[in-house]
């Protein structure tokens, strides 16, 4: 998912993506059995080709490709891209102007640079499960999202575009590297930096922030709201809006080390009145005082809200409704030019482009080395 990932926000922000992938495409391809694939998601607007990379003819072709390339993004283990004469040392001999980024779990270095990586064991070995969850959880619970393969993909890419932009000076490509592990625990900018100064070990705490009281969700009548307060003048506004101007003078609460101490009787003490209105009323109180607070939206809410949907953030492209890259740009806008291509769909145009004639494409897809999509 990270190596696709970050090739989609290339190809969102302009690129001329070409993914290669096995003869009958990768495992997670939806194709027309499914409603839905995630892999096919990511895959918009990218151009496919399918090559056996276990042939010579096959990493040849990927070779020849690459003569021309700019970028080159791969998502294996360290390691299996050297032996098949397509890592780093190999390709940049053939284009020294090349940008080769490697997505893996734990990356070309160190003791663990053999092992497989998820997103699942990344969010694992970087901590990041030990704190999630609610306060007083026993076992650990991974983040609802993607966090690793998602962060991964938005490094890899900073990185990559980095080195285009380094290339414009000196002329010349560079290796760049994006690891599962160490994008998951980059951020735990909150536990890692305690732990750094401190020693103190993060555990969960539900949606309570370390640092600053209230700042977590309370239940209301229907649902929950989330509220931050992270000064003084904000839990003054709070306390008006929610018609409790006492508590500002409440001892247990009136200082920010009080209210964290006694986060339990504070909570208690607002969603004893929090809860006899629904979320939306709290909503407007809040906003009305100028204190941050959102509903908690399930994943139909927040799609279909008319903020998200005014800021035009979905698209529509044969069908199937696509979330774009979140970022806006006024002259070079981001745009969903065409959905997740068919296995093979782009092989002929592909390789006709790189001056393979067509008697040597025919060839090639008799004997297996390619696969060219019917039609």
């Amino acid at each position: 998912m990270a190596g696709a990932y970050c090739s989609m926000m290339l190809a969102d922000l302009g690129a001329d993506v070409i993914k290669v992938e096995p003869i009958g495409g990768e495992a997670g391809r939806g194709g027309r059995r499914t409603r839905f694939s995630g892999l096919d998601w990511v895959n918009r607007n990218k151009r496919a080709i399918a090559v056996d990379l276990r042939k010579p003819e096959g990493v040849e072709l990927i070779r020849r490709l690459v003569g021309e390339a700019d970028i080159f993004v791969e998502n294996f283990r360290p390691g299996v891209f050297d032996r098949l004469g397509l890592g780093y040392e190999d390709l940049r001999e053939l284009n020294p102007r090349l940008i080769y980024c490697s997505i893996s779990g734990f990356g070309h270095t160190g003791p663990y640079r053999e092992r497989g990586g998820f997103d699942l064991i990344a969010q694992a070995v970087s901590g990041v499960m030990s704190y999630t969850g609610e306060t007083g959880a026993t076992r650990p619970v991974a983040s609802g999202a993607p966090l690793a393969d998602a962060g991964t993909a938005c490094f890899g890419a900073l990185a990559i575009l980095a080195a285009l932009q380094a290339r414009h000076t000196t002329g010349v490509g560079q290796k760049v590297e994006a690891t599962l592990v160490e994008s998951s625990l980059s951020h735990a900018i909150w536990e890692a930096g305690l732990y750094l100064t401190t020693g103190e070990i993060a555990i969960p705490r539900g949606t309570r922030h370390r640092l600053a009281a209230p700042y977590e969700a309370l239940k209301t009548a229907d649902g929950f709201i989330v509220v931050g307060v992270n000064s003084e003048d904000l839990w003054e506004r709070l306390c008006d809006a929610v018609g409790l101007p006492e508590l500002k003078a409440d001892a247990r609460f009136n200082t920010l080390k009080g209210r964290l101490a006694n986060r339990d009787a504070l909570e208690a003490a607002l969603e004893a009145v929090l809860t006899q209105q629904p979320t939306d009323h709290w909503i407007e109180r809040f906003g009305d005082e100028g204190v941050p607070c959102g509903p908690v939206n399930d994943i139909g809410q927040a799609v279909e809200d008319p903020h998200i949907q005014a800021r035009g953030l979905f698209q529509d492209v044969d069908g199937v409704r696509y979330l774009r890259t979140p970022v806006t740009m006024s002259e070079t806008p981001v745009s969903i030019r065409g959905g997740a291509p068919a296995v093979g769909q782009h092989t002929r145009e592909v390789l006709k482009e790189a001056g393979l004639p067509e008697s040597q494409i025919a060839a090639l897809e008799a004997d297996g080395v390619i696969q060219v999509a019917a039609g």
